[in-house]
């Protein structure tokens, strides 16, 4: 009697063993065998994934027979795609005869600036442009082209220095004439490009072709302010 107990004892706690070991090795089977499958990538499970949800197959891409052919890159510079009748644009100076660090731009063609300690208003050279409150006809109506036109240039200039050459004074109301950059930027001829001005001189070889494009590609004040110019 007392040996019949001990072995009911024996396989009551051999039992949870021998039935653990067959459901490891019955998992292990069927991770192996999801394992091969042709479709799925080569991951070999452990016993860790064991439980788990199953995730997502991963696909094999079939090869292909042929390499596609490498895409072609046109190198060069942003002028080789300006068209044929614009002259280059000019080149800032090596050196500026005053360089001012801070400005406040005042509408298409005037910034205010100080130069030691005077303050005084640089108009960009060759260019006649709109005044801050001037309005433009549009086919939805008036637009404030003049409030557009000083925000294109405030933007162009951001947190830039802006040089400038051949300072002129105009006359006893404190302004001074002077050709600018922003950067590689002559100041000038953006504002002609984009719309916002004309030259002074209509036949100008420089500025007078980029006028001319503005006119007819209807940018700037010539369009109706719904869309801005796009950068060049």
């Amino acid at each position: 009697m007392a040996r019949q107990k001990r072995h009911g004892f024996l396989m009551g706690c051999m039992a949870p063993l021998v039935a653990g070991s067959a459901l490891t090795a019955a998992a292990l089977l069927w991770l192996s065998a999801d394992a091969e499958r042709e479709d799925l990538a080569k991951v070999r499970p452990t016993i860790l994934d064991f439980g788990r949800l199953p995730s997502p197959p991963v696909l094999r891409q079939p090869l292909a027979a042929k390499a596609p052919p490498p895409v072609e890159v046109a190198l060069g510079s942003a002028s080789d795609a300006r068209a044929p009748d614009l002259p280059s644009a000019p080149l800032p100076p090596e050196s500026f005869e005053a360089l001012f660090s801070r400005i406040t731009v005042l509408d298409t063609a005037r910034f205010r600036a100080v130069r030691e300690r005077q303050a005084l208003v640089v108009h960009l050279a060759g260019i006649t442009g709109l005044a801050f409150s001037e309005t433009c006809d549009g086919a939805a109506g008036r637009w404030s082209c003049g409030a557009r036109a000083r925000a294109d240039l405030a933007r162009l200039i951001g947190p830039r220095s802006v040089g400038c050459v051949g300072i002129v004074p105009q006359g006893e109301d404190g302004e001074s004439a002077a050709d600018c950059w922003a950067g590689s930027r002559n100041l000038s001829l953006f504002m002609v490009s984009r719309g916002w001005a004309e030259p002074v001189d209509p036949t100008d070889p420089l500025l007078a072709p980029y006028a001319a494009k503005a006119k007819r590609e209807k940018l700037g004040r010539y369009g109706d302010g719904s869309l801005s110019p796009s950068d060049e």
